[in-house]
Protein backbone atom coordinates (compact mmCIF):
# COMPACT_ATOMS: atom_id res chain seq x y z
CA UNK A 1 0.00 0.00 0.00
CA UNK A 2 1.42 3.39 -0.99
CA UNK A 3 1.35 6.11 1.67
CA UNK A 4 -0.28 8.61 -0.70
CA UNK A 5 -3.34 6.34 -1.01
CA UNK A 6 -4.44 7.52 2.43
CA UNK A 7 -5.24 10.96 1.00
CA UNK A 8 -8.27 9.47 -0.68
CA UNK A 9 -9.65 7.58 2.34
CA UNK A 10 -12.38 9.04 4.55
CA UNK A 11 -13.81 7.91 7.85
CA UNK A 12 -16.95 6.50 6.23
CA UNK A 13 -14.88 4.01 4.25
CA UNK A 14 -13.14 2.86 7.42
CA UNK A 15 -16.55 2.49 9.08
CA UNK A 16 -17.55 0.25 6.18
CA UNK A 17 -14.45 -1.88 6.63
CA UNK A 18 -15.13 -2.17 10.36
CA UNK A 19 -18.76 -3.17 9.74
CA UNK A 20 -17.81 -5.78 7.12
CA UNK A 21 -15.28 -7.33 9.48
CA UNK A 22 -17.96 -7.65 12.16
CA UNK A 23 -20.88 -8.78 9.95
CA UNK A 24 -19.25 -10.60 6.98
CA UNK A 25 -22.19 -9.33 4.91
CA UNK A 26 -22.74 -6.31 2.69
CA UNK A 27 -26.48 -6.49 3.46
CA UNK A 28 -26.04 -6.38 7.24
CA UNK A 29 -23.28 -3.76 6.98
CA UNK A 30 -25.52 -1.53 4.83
CA UNK A 31 -28.40 -1.93 7.31
CA UNK A 32 -26.16 -1.13 10.29
CA UNK A 33 -24.66 1.97 8.70
CA UNK A 34 -27.84 3.20 7.03
CA UNK A 35 -26.31 2.96 3.56
CA UNK A 36 -27.26 1.22 0.31
CA UNK A 37 -25.55 -1.99 -0.78
CA UNK A 38 -24.24 -0.05 -3.74
CA UNK A 39 -22.51 2.42 -1.42
CA UNK A 40 -21.00 -0.47 0.55
CA UNK A 41 -19.69 -2.06 -2.64
CA UNK A 42 -18.24 1.24 -3.85
CA UNK A 43 -16.44 1.78 -0.52
CA UNK A 44 -15.07 -1.76 -0.61
CA UNK A 45 -13.66 -1.23 -4.11
CA UNK A 46 -11.91 1.93 -2.91
CA UNK A 47 -10.52 0.13 0.15
CA UNK A 48 -9.17 -2.70 -2.04
CA UNK A 49 -7.28 -0.10 -4.09
CA UNK A 50 -5.90 1.56 -0.98
CA UNK A 51 -4.69 -1.64 0.71
CA UNK A 52 -3.81 -3.38 -2.56
CA UNK A 53 -5.58 -6.47 -1.28
CA UNK A 54 -9.01 -8.07 -1.96
CA UNK A 55 -9.76 -7.77 1.79
CA UNK A 56 -12.83 -10.06 1.41
CA UNK A 57 -13.59 -13.02 -0.81
CA UNK A 58 -17.06 -14.48 -1.24
CA UNK A 59 -17.58 -18.02 -0.01
CA UNK A 60 -21.18 -18.94 -0.65
CA UNK A 61 -23.31 -16.10 0.77
CA UNK A 62 -20.64 -14.96 3.18
CA UNK A 63 -17.71 -12.57 2.83
CA UNK A 64 -14.56 -14.11 4.26
CA UNK A 65 -11.79 -11.68 5.28
CA UNK A 66 -8.29 -12.13 3.94
CA UNK A 67 -5.27 -12.22 6.22
CA UNK A 68 -4.69 -8.53 5.48
CA UNK A 69 -8.23 -7.66 6.54
CA UNK A 70 -7.97 -9.74 9.71
CA UNK A 71 -4.78 -7.87 10.63
CA UNK A 72 -6.76 -4.63 10.47
CA UNK A 73 -9.48 -5.75 12.91
CA UNK A 74 -7.79 -4.72 16.18
CA UNK A 75 -6.40 -1.38 14.91
CA UNK A 76 -9.85 -0.49 13.57
CA UNK A 77 -11.51 -1.33 16.89
CA UNK A 78 -8.98 0.84 18.70
CA UNK A 79 -9.51 3.67 16.23
CA UNK A 80 -13.30 3.42 16.59
CA UNK A 81 -13.04 3.59 20.38
CA UNK A 82 -10.72 6.60 20.16
CA UNK A 83 -13.10 8.44 17.82
CA UNK A 84 -16.04 7.70 20.08
CA UNK A 85 -14.14 9.36 22.93
CA UNK A 86 -13.38 12.37 20.73
CA UNK A 87 -17.00 12.93 19.75
CA UNK A 88 -18.62 11.86 23.02
CA UNK A 89 -20.70 14.73 24.47
CA UNK A 90 -18.83 16.48 27.26
CA UNK A 91 -20.21 15.71 30.68
CA UNK A 92 -21.54 18.61 32.72
CA UNK A 93 -18.82 20.05 34.93
CA UNK A 94 -19.43 19.62 38.65
CA UNK A 95 -16.94 21.49 40.87
CA UNK A 96 -18.01 19.37 43.86
CA UNK A 97 -16.31 16.34 42.25
CA UNK A 98 -13.11 18.16 41.30
CA UNK A 99 -9.90 16.91 42.94
CA UNK A 100 -6.93 19.02 41.93
CA UNK A 101 -4.40 21.62 43.03
CA UNK A 102 -4.17 24.94 41.18
CA UNK A 103 -0.82 26.69 41.19
CA UNK A 104 -1.34 30.46 41.44
CA UNK A 105 1.13 33.31 41.12
CA UNK A 106 0.25 36.37 43.19
CA UNK A 107 1.78 39.11 45.30
CA UNK A 108 0.39 39.50 48.80
CA UNK A 109 -1.77 42.39 47.56
CA UNK A 110 -3.60 40.05 45.16
CA UNK A 111 -3.76 37.35 47.83
CA UNK A 112 -5.51 39.67 50.27
CA UNK A 113 -7.97 40.89 47.65
CA UNK A 114 -8.86 37.46 46.23
CA UNK A 115 -8.07 34.59 48.59
CA UNK A 116 -10.41 35.20 51.55
CA UNK A 117 -13.53 35.11 49.37
CA UNK A 118 -12.13 32.44 47.03
CA UNK A 119 -11.27 30.02 49.84
CA UNK A 120 -14.72 30.48 51.31
CA UNK A 121 -16.25 29.69 47.90
CA UNK A 122 -14.02 26.64 47.40
CA UNK A 123 -14.95 25.27 50.80
CA UNK A 124 -18.63 25.49 49.93
CA UNK A 125 -18.55 24.49 46.25
CA UNK A 126 -15.33 22.57 45.55
CA UNK A 127 -13.91 21.11 48.78
CA UNK A 128 -11.55 18.87 46.80
CA UNK A 129 -9.70 21.84 45.29
CA UNK A 130 -6.43 23.03 46.83
CA UNK A 131 -4.43 26.16 46.02
CA UNK A 132 -0.68 26.65 46.07
CA UNK A 133 0.36 30.31 45.84
CA UNK A 134 3.85 31.57 45.02
CA UNK A 135 5.37 34.94 44.12
CA UNK A 136 7.76 34.48 41.20
CA UNK A 137 8.89 38.03 40.54
CA UNK A 138 10.31 38.52 37.06
CA UNK A 139 9.79 34.87 36.02
CA UNK A 140 6.00 35.04 36.12
CA UNK A 141 5.24 34.94 32.38
CA UNK A 142 7.88 32.27 31.76
CA UNK A 143 6.28 30.00 34.37
CA UNK A 144 2.86 30.34 32.74
CA UNK A 145 4.27 29.62 29.28
CA UNK A 146 6.07 26.52 30.56
CA UNK A 147 2.98 25.27 32.40
CA UNK A 148 4.70 25.54 35.80
CA UNK A 149 1.84 27.75 37.02
CA UNK A 150 -1.88 27.73 36.19
CA UNK A 151 -2.92 31.33 36.78
CA UNK A 152 -1.45 34.70 37.77
CA UNK A 153 -3.44 37.32 39.66
CA UNK A 154 -2.48 40.98 39.97
CA UNK A 155 -1.16 43.71 37.69
CA UNK A 156 1.80 44.85 35.58
CA UNK A 157 1.86 41.74 33.42
CA UNK A 158 3.89 41.58 30.23
CA UNK A 159 2.29 40.61 26.94
CA UNK A 160 3.58 37.26 25.75
CA UNK A 161 2.65 34.94 22.90
CA UNK A 162 0.28 32.23 24.06
CA UNK A 163 -0.86 34.09 27.19
CA UNK A 164 -4.33 35.56 27.74
CA UNK A 165 -5.04 38.59 29.94
CA UNK A 166 -8.46 39.04 31.55
CA UNK A 167 -9.02 42.45 33.15
CA UNK A 168 -11.07 42.43 36.36
CA UNK A 169 -11.06 46.02 37.54
CA UNK A 170 -8.97 49.14 37.95
CA UNK A 171 -7.59 50.12 41.34
CA UNK A 172 -6.56 53.71 42.22
CA UNK A 173 -3.35 54.35 44.14
CA UNK A 174 -3.47 56.11 47.53
CA UNK A 175 -0.91 57.31 50.05
CA UNK A 176 -0.77 55.57 53.42
CA UNK A 177 0.79 57.16 56.50
CA UNK A 178 0.80 56.60 60.27
CA UNK A 179 -2.29 58.24 61.74
CA UNK A 180 -0.46 60.02 64.57
CA UNK A 181 2.57 60.78 62.45
CA UNK A 182 2.50 62.56 59.08
CA UNK A 183 -1.30 62.62 59.11
CA UNK A 184 -2.21 65.83 60.84
CA UNK A 185 -5.50 66.54 59.15
CA UNK A 186 -3.93 68.22 56.13
CA UNK A 187 -3.96 66.82 52.64
CA UNK A 188 -0.86 65.32 51.09
CA UNK A 189 0.61 68.08 48.94
CA UNK A 190 3.30 67.47 46.37
CA UNK A 191 5.75 69.42 48.54
CA UNK A 192 5.05 67.22 51.57
CA UNK A 193 5.18 64.09 49.40
CA UNK A 194 8.61 64.93 47.98
CA UNK A 195 9.95 65.88 51.42
CA UNK A 196 8.88 62.54 52.96
CA UNK A 197 10.78 59.26 53.01
CA UNK A 198 9.08 56.46 51.11
CA UNK A 199 8.57 52.70 51.07
CA UNK A 200 8.43 51.38 47.48
CA UNK A 201 6.69 48.05 46.91
CA UNK A 202 7.94 46.08 43.90
CA UNK A 203 6.62 42.49 43.95
CA UNK A 204 8.47 41.63 40.74
CA UNK A 205 11.72 43.32 41.71
CA UNK A 206 11.58 45.57 38.65
CA UNK A 207 13.17 49.04 38.75
CA UNK A 208 10.98 52.12 38.89
CA UNK A 209 7.24 51.91 38.82
CA UNK A 210 4.06 53.88 38.15
CA UNK A 211 4.72 56.53 40.82
CA UNK A 212 8.36 57.13 39.94
CA UNK A 213 7.64 57.22 36.21
CA UNK A 214 4.97 59.86 36.77
CA UNK A 215 7.17 61.93 39.06
CA UNK A 216 10.05 61.76 36.57
CA UNK A 217 7.74 63.02 33.82
CA UNK A 218 7.01 66.04 36.03
CA UNK A 219 10.69 66.58 36.78
CA UNK A 220 10.58 65.23 40.34
CA UNK A 221 12.07 62.35 42.30
CA UNK A 222 11.00 60.95 45.68
CA UNK A 223 13.29 59.71 48.42
CA UNK A 224 12.88 55.93 48.66
CA UNK A 225 14.54 54.44 51.76
CA UNK A 226 13.02 50.94 51.63
CA UNK A 227 12.24 48.65 48.70
CA UNK A 228 10.25 45.51 49.43
CA UNK A 229 8.27 42.94 47.43
CA UNK A 230 5.60 42.81 50.17
CA UNK A 231 2.70 45.22 50.52
CA UNK A 232 1.98 43.98 54.04
CA UNK A 233 5.56 44.68 55.05
CA UNK A 234 5.24 48.22 53.68
CA UNK A 235 2.10 48.84 55.74
CA UNK A 236 3.67 47.33 58.85
CA UNK A 237 6.73 49.57 58.52
CA UNK A 238 4.64 52.68 57.92
CA UNK A 239 2.50 51.93 60.99
CA UNK A 240 5.54 52.39 63.29
CA UNK A 241 7.41 55.13 61.41
CA UNK A 242 7.06 58.42 59.61
CA UNK A 243 7.47 56.80 56.20
CA UNK A 244 4.94 56.98 53.35
CA UNK A 245 3.89 54.21 51.00
CA UNK A 246 1.71 54.45 47.89
CA UNK A 247 -0.42 51.35 47.36
CA UNK A 248 -3.65 50.22 45.64
CA UNK A 249 -6.74 51.36 47.51
CA UNK A 250 -8.36 47.90 47.57
CA UNK A 251 -5.40 46.61 49.60
CA UNK A 252 -6.25 48.98 52.44
CA UNK A 253 -9.97 48.23 52.05
CA UNK A 254 -9.44 44.47 52.08
CA UNK A 255 -7.02 44.46 55.00
CA UNK A 256 -7.43 47.73 56.92
CA UNK A 257 -4.40 48.04 59.21
CA UNK A 258 -4.85 49.75 62.58
CA UNK A 259 -3.25 53.13 63.16
CA UNK A 260 -2.94 54.09 59.49
CA UNK A 261 -4.56 56.86 57.48
CA UNK A 262 -5.26 56.97 53.74
CA UNK A 263 -4.69 60.18 51.79
CA UNK A 264 -5.22 61.08 48.15
CA UNK A 265 -2.04 61.17 46.09
CA UNK A 266 -0.79 64.70 45.31
CA UNK A 267 -0.44 63.96 41.58
CA UNK A 268 -2.61 62.21 39.02
CA UNK A 269 -1.57 58.57 38.91
CA UNK A 270 -2.80 55.90 36.50
CA UNK A 271 -4.88 53.21 38.12
CA UNK A 272 -3.54 49.71 38.64
CA UNK A 273 -5.00 47.20 36.18
CA UNK A 274 -5.97 44.21 38.29
CA UNK A 275 -6.60 41.01 36.37
CA UNK A 276 -5.79 37.42 35.47
CA UNK A 277 -3.07 36.04 33.21
CA UNK A 278 -3.08 32.45 31.97
CA UNK A 279 -2.00 30.21 29.13
CA UNK A 280 -4.26 30.19 26.06
CA UNK A 281 -4.06 26.40 26.18
CA UNK A 282 -6.15 26.47 29.38
CA UNK A 283 -8.92 28.69 27.98
CA UNK A 284 -11.36 25.80 27.35
CA UNK A 285 -10.28 23.67 30.33
CA UNK A 286 -13.51 23.21 32.32
CA UNK A 287 -11.94 23.31 35.78
CA UNK A 288 -9.65 26.21 34.92
CA UNK A 289 -12.51 28.18 33.39
CA UNK A 290 -14.63 27.55 36.49
CA UNK A 291 -11.85 28.89 38.74
CA UNK A 292 -11.48 32.02 36.58
CA UNK A 293 -15.21 32.64 36.60
CA UNK A 294 -15.29 32.22 40.37
CA UNK A 295 -12.56 34.84 40.81
CA UNK A 296 -14.35 37.22 38.43
CA UNK A 297 -17.57 36.89 40.42
CA UNK A 298 -15.70 37.75 43.63
CA UNK A 299 -13.53 40.59 42.40
CA UNK A 300 -15.67 42.26 39.75
CA UNK A 301 -15.45 42.61 35.99
CA UNK A 302 -13.65 45.46 34.29
CA UNK A 303 -13.60 44.37 30.65
CA UNK A 304 -10.83 42.71 28.70
CA UNK A 305 -10.30 39.43 26.92
CA UNK A 306 -12.97 36.77 27.14
CA UNK A 307 -12.75 34.16 29.86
Amino acid sequence: MRADHWSGVDLNQLRVLDALLRTSSTVRAARELGLTQSAISHALRRLRDVFEDPLFVRVGRRLVPTERALALRVPLEEARAALERVFRPQEAFDPATLRTTFRLVAADYAELVVLPGLMRALGAEAPGVELSVVMLGDELEDALQRGDADLAIGGRFRERAGLVYRALRRDPLVCVVRRDGLHDGRRMTLRRYLAARHVLVSPRGLPGGIVDDRLAALGHERHVVLRTPSFQTALAVVSVSDLVTTVPRSLVESYPPAGLATLAAPIDLPEIRFGLLFSASRREDSSHRWLRQRIVSLVGVGGGAAL
